[in-house]
């Protein structure tokens, strides 16, 4: 089997991390750095370039992993892919969705293979949810409320995350991860999408909002805080299905709780969910219906007891049951696992044009047309600016 030889374009902290996961890759071998940071090559027996365009002159290379400021993406795709190299981008795809179709476009017309790293893909307990979700066996998503909250003692004012321009804000930079989630589990399209965002001082917008309201009724709000203390950084996900609602915790999840309405099939599609663990099991008819407290009566003619309709549709549930889920490995682990899985996934594609990636290039647009939209329209007006 053929083996890889890939350079990496930019080697700040998450290139040196995609570096050492892919170490352990028996097909791939990274043997090319640059970044014009460093001075020298970072470890014995790379070759070194200061000037990406310098490492696109070498042949000896079949990937291109993308990990340089968003706004750089593009060009550097574009020029990687006519002189003959398979890319892995870092996410996002772009920072305009007009720069975006471009690379589609220079894929297309090079015939090379080429992806975005949204590592949530990768992850065995999201794709566990997928794989839940496909089954219908709670009914369509109807909301998702993504909130995460992070520090930001480590981007100075001078970083490139606070320079729009560059990274194209919160919501293009970092959102679409979540975005792209939300579209995994559902194949509604979106119609409206709003955004708010708020400045802490000038120049450093730190909350940003996108809320987007699907075809088929389903509503998912993105609120990401960047200004919090390390000690408080939390990714809550919340996941509301008509019969099941989940919730799960931080930006790489690792573990969840459930509540569902269930019968014998929908009970046993709980399996799907690694580690999954059984708190409770009541029938219908010995939980508490919290709309309906004791005296109101039993609801309107003709309606199921115990809240078996939801959004206008029957189930014949039997029991609700309440659960917790999760996977044994450390974020950690399960971010380097998912890296690696995403790289072998390229690969994948490259060996078999008929090979279906996980992610593609449309995955990014998709969720990178939601992030611009956001964007412009929160900041049609100016944003509510507060002075340190």
């Amino acid at each position: 089997m053929k083996r890889y030889r890939v350079g990496l374009i930019g080697y700040g902290g998450f290139g040196q991390f995609l570096h050492t996961s892919w170490k352990a890759l028996p097909r791939v071998e990274v043997a090319a750095v640059s970044d014009l940071r460093l001075e020298k090559a970072p470890a014995e027996g790379l070759l070194f370039f200061r000037d990406w365009r310098e490492l696109l002159s070498c042949r000896d290379m079949d990937i291109i992993s993308i990990v340089t400021p968003p706004s750089t993406h593009g060009e550097i795709a574009c020029e990687a892919m006519e002189k003959g190299f398979h890319v892995l981008i870092e996410k996002p795809l772009a920072v305009t969705t007009e720069e975006a179709r471009r690379i589609i476009r220079v894929r297309d017309q090079s015939g090379k293979r080429a992806s975005v790293n949204y590592v949530m893909r990768y992850n065995p307990l999201l794709q566990a949810l997928r794989a839940l979700a496909e089954t219908k066996s709670f009914g369509p998503l109807r909301r998702a409320d993504v909130e995460n909250y992070a520090q930001d003692s480590g981007l100075p004012l001078s970083h490139w995350f606070w320079d729009r321009q560059v990274s194209g804000g919160i919501l293009i930079e970092h959102a679409v991860h979540f975005i792209d989630f939300i579209h995994t589990l559902t194949d509604e399209h979106p119609m409206e999408v709003t955004g708010a965002f708020h400045e802490r001082r000038q120049g450093q917008e730190t909350q940003a909002m996108a809320s987007v309201l699907y075809d088929r009724g389903l509503i998912a709000t993105h609120y990401h805080h960047f200004a919090y203390p390390g000690f408080f950084e939390s990714t809550s996900i919340r996941l509301a299905f008509d019969c099941a609602v989940i919730d799960l915790e931080g930006w790489i999840p690792l573990k969840g709780r459930l509540r569902a309405l269930v019968q014998s099939e929908s009970e046993k599609a709980l399996s799907l969910l690694p580690g999954f663990v059984m708190e409770s099991r009541l029938r219908i008819d010995e939980a508490d219906d919290l709309s309906r407290p004791m005296g109101w009566g039993k609801g309107e003619e003709g309606s199921s007891p115990r809240g078996l309709h939801s959004f206008g549709n029957h189930y014949d549930a039997t029991h609700m049951v309440t659960a917790t889920f999760g996977l044994s490995e450390s974020k950690g682990e399960v971010y380097s696992a998912s890296v690696a899985r995403a790289m072998d996934d390229l690969i994948a594609s490259i060996d078999d044009p008929r090979h279906k990636s996980t992610v593609t290039l449309e995955d990014g647009l998709s969720s990178l047309e939601i992030a611009e939209r956001a964007t412009l329209a929160g900041h049609r007006s100016d944003p509510c600016t507060c002075r340190d």
